[in-house]
């Protein structure tokens, strides 16, 4: 295989894996926009206000209690099973297994033991303390369903994975909307713990169906001490970074709430869902296969930097085009997905459709450090740095702006966190973005950049005329890239091929 097949195929396996989850992960969206629709109608700002507040305390307290074990776990499964040492692997999965469960019950009694003070900070009283002893079931039950996830994730059980991703989209629609309908507000816990127990159901039944020798060995306690201690101390510094950053939306959100008001917690929490979603779908759905490619070549300086400079390219060409079009049918967006209600937000999913890009090219760079289990890294300028700047800025810009201000706060932040992770990963680990990457992003970025400022001119037919120019130009564009990169016409003959000799 010459050099251009071998980048070809590169390019191939970026967006294989992509789809894969990609597919998944839309209908994830799908499903979540319909409920968003329902629970604005049925809840209201205030009802969505109290949901995400509760639902960020849930997130944080299991980021806590998991103490990483799910993140290190699908490295160490994984690495075992390369190795080919069936018994070993059985030893390993039971032992994630356990170190799951115990963490499970940890995140139980935490929230039991510190209800009262969740409410407090939550809600300024200590009138919701029943809603987070109630949530204890429902962080049980997601913590043990994100152990199982790791553990399909380091067996490479892909399919599965895929298709228990959709669960919790699914137990939202079919599951929470009724319990809304009948009970409003007071149904949002038991919503969330119904769902925890379906979603960990599913998972585990899957989960489960493995083949025979991973049953029979249990570990010893030794073992569990041995290699759990290893998993245990690379997640800490893992988890830390996300303990750290849930802590920091909770605070957010929080802060927010206090300084503003529940229904600006709510409209917060719907600029999200409408923005933040389609690319945290493609972020997941790269990040499954990407991460593990990135640590398997890490060694070879010149392959990781050209995998992680192709990640970019492709990134970019799926991100910017969704970012534009996001900008483009915000008020349609906003009237279709939520009700007329939510139109104040509509000037930050600008702000946050145009951060999308920004985010899009840290997400490669930001996987080096990772890759290399640079732990001072993580923990100093991902951790530290990241989350007290991202929680500084934006509430800075809420005290100062108001609820335009979360949009600005959401645009800088992201422009901050580029240009930390050019200078930091240069300096650090050698790493340069390619000139196909600065010539792509120059064009993304221009291109963008006109579609943004066509929403402040007050003429609204030439408005819409420009930003819509820019977002077609800039879909033709990403389209002729793929191909360029893909060799689509190739795919399709092999796929026509394919299908004849099916018949």
């Amino acid at each position: 295989m010459n050099t251009a097949q071998q980048t070809t195929s590169s390019y191939r396996k970026i967006v294989s894996s992509t789809a894969i989850f990609g597919g998944a992960q839309f209908m994830n969206i799908i499903m979540n926009l319909v409920r968003g629709k329902l629970v604005a109608f049925l809840l209201h700002s205030t009802g969505m206000g109290i949901m995400s507040l509760l639902q960020n305390a849930a997130n944080t307290i299991q980021q806590f209690s998991l103490l990483g074990i799910n993140i290190s776990a699908v490295r160490h499964i994984s690495q075992v099973e390369q190795e080919g040492r069936e018994e070993a692997l059985s030893a390993s999965v039971r032992m994630v297994r356990m170190l799951i469960f115990a963490a499970s019950c940890l995140g139980l009694l935490f929230t039991l033991v510190f209800s009262p003070l969740m409410s407090k900070l939550s809600f300024g009283t200590i009138n919701y303390v029943s809603l987070f002893l109630l949530l204890s079931l429902s962080v049980f039950f997601n913590v043990m369903s994100t152990g199982e996830m790791a553990v399909m994730q380091g067996l490479h059980r892909y399919k599965q994975l895929a298709f228990c991703s959709i669960v919790p989209a699914v137990c939202g629609l079919l599951v929470s909307i009724p319990i809304y309908y009948f009970w409003g507000v007071q149904g949002i816990v038991p919503a969330m713990i119904v769902s925890g127990i379906i979603y960990y159901a599913a998972i585990r039944f899957y989960s489960y169906r493995e083949p025979l020798h991973l049953r029979k060995s249990r570990p010893s306690f030794r073992a569990i001490w041995t290699e759990g201690h290893e998993i245990i101390q690379f997640g800490l510094v893992m988890t830390f970074g996300t303990v750290v950053g849930a802590i920091t939306t909770y605070a957010l959100t929080a802060f927010v709430s206090n300084m503003g008001s529940v229904s600006d917690v709510g409209f917060y929490q719907a600029a999200n869902f409408i923005t933040m979603q389609y690319i945290s779908m493609i972020f997941t759905a790269m990040a499954t296969d990407f991460y593990p490619r990135l640590s398997a070549i890490i060694g070879q300086k010149t392959e990781a930097h050209q995998l992680v400079n192709q990640q970019t390219e492709v990134v970019l060409l799926i991100v910017t085009p969704l970012s534009m079009l996001m900008i483009l049918t915000a008020p349609l967006l906003i009237s279709i997905l939520l009700t007329n209600e939510f139109q104040p937000i509509r000037t930050i999913v600008y702000y946050m459709g145009l951060a999308g890009i920004f985010k899009a090219l840290c997400f490669p760079m930001d996987y080096i450090a990772y890759a290399k289990g640079d732990k001072k890294y993580i923990l100093w300028i991902e951790t530290v740095w990241g989350n007290a700047k991202t929680f500084t800025v934006i509430a800075l810009f809420y005290y100062f702006f108001g609820l335009d201000g979360l949009g600005y706060g959401a645009l800088c932040s992201a422009v901050v966190d580029v240009i930390v992770s050019i200078l930091l990963t240069r300096w650090r680990y050698g790493f340069q973005l390619s000139a196909p990457v600065l010539r792509l992003l120059t064009v993304m970025l221009t291109l963008a950049a006109a579609c943004f400022m066509a929403t402040f001119i007050t003429s609204t037919s030439l408005s819409y005329a420009i930003m819509s120019l820019a977002t077609g130009t800039c879909i033709a564009y990403s389209l002729i890239g793929l191909n360029r990169r893909l060799d689509l016409r190739a795919i399709a003959q092999r796929l026509r091929k394919k299908g004849h000799a099916n018949e």
